[in-house]
């Protein structure tokens, strides 16, 4: 999510400041307390938040090659049959994202003798920890974590992009994992700010990846994670920003998807237009 944050001091705003949330909760509670104007979270939490009368806007989204499905080489979600998989944060986009890519292939994980067992961890790093120590062997893990443990591990790899699995299975062109959002009264009282936004956060993605060696370190000093890493993440990385109007169609349909097998992560109902930056409705 920090590849688009890359180029935030060029936006002509007196002082900008950057913090990182260590969950997804953390996230929520510091938006809703006013802590942050200007957010990245996952992109359920914020059709939640707008479900519950929290005033903010959805500026754009996020996709690309993020998240994986971790395993030996040649996994397949046939494989995962009989097996665990293991999950940071449970009821993230993650979880909930693997859970419709499961339902896609006709997998069961919950009830009793599943077709496969989700455990659940407190954060990625504790699942990182277990892919190379060979006490883990399926996972969903994001970025940067992924490479480190790809680069380490000599028995798991990168299988499949959860991306991949979830355009295959869909009609969507994209897993918008990620939104930026901001909050209402700002979006109104400054107009001019979301189109900035707009600008900023796609020339940041287009500098980053025009130019990895620069973008890594760029991404490095919003984020605490080395150059060398974001460096090794970035080439498969394929990170893509859309303004919300132009990328709605791919996250209604997530959206939809979640609205009707998890209603309560989006809120129980789909964000309205204006939920949207940019919207003609």
């Amino acid at each position: 999510m920090a590849v688009p944050l890359t180029r935030l001091d060029d936006l002509g705003i007196a002082e900008t400041t950057v913090s990182t949330a260590s969950t997804p909760e953390e996230l929520r509670t510091n938006f809703i307390a006013g802590r942050y104007d200007l957010a990245a979270m996952p992109v359920n939490v914020a059709a939640n938040l707008c479900a519950q009368g929290i005033d903010l806007v959805l500026v754009g989204t996020v996709s690309g090659n993020n998240v994986q499905l971790m395993g030996p080489e040649g996994t397949t979600l046939d494989d995962l049959r009989g097996q665990v998989v293991h999950i940071p944060f449970p009821g993230d986009i993650l979880d909930l994202t693997m859970q419709q890519i499961l339902d896609s292939a006709g997998l069961t994980y919950d009830g009793e003798n599943p077709d496969v067992t989700i455990e659940y961890h407190p954060t990625p790093l504790d699942i990182a920890t277990g892919l190379t120590s060979g006490s883990m062997t399926y996972a969903v893990l994001p970025e940067h974590l992924a490479t480190v443990v790809a680069d380490t591990s000599d028995s798991v790899g990168k299988a499949v992009g959860l991306e991949q699995l979830w355009t295959e299975r869909t009609d969507a062109t994209a897993l918008p994992f990620a939104g930026f959002v901001l909050r209402g009264e700002l979006a109104r009282t400054h107009p001019d700010l979301v189109a900035a936004l707009q600008a900023n956060l796609v020339s940041s993605v287009v500098s980053v990846v025009s130019s990895p060696a620069r973008g890594a370190a760029e991404v490095a000093a919003r984020i605490p994670v080395p150059a060398d890493v974001v460096g090794r993440v970035l080439p498969g990385l394929r990170p893509v920003y859309l303004p919300a109007a132009e990328g709605r169609a791919d996250t209604e349909l997530l959206y939809s998807s979640l609205l009707e097998t998890v209603p309560a992560s989006v809120g129980g109902e789909l964000p309205a237009d204006g939920f949207y930056a940019g919207s003609a409705g």
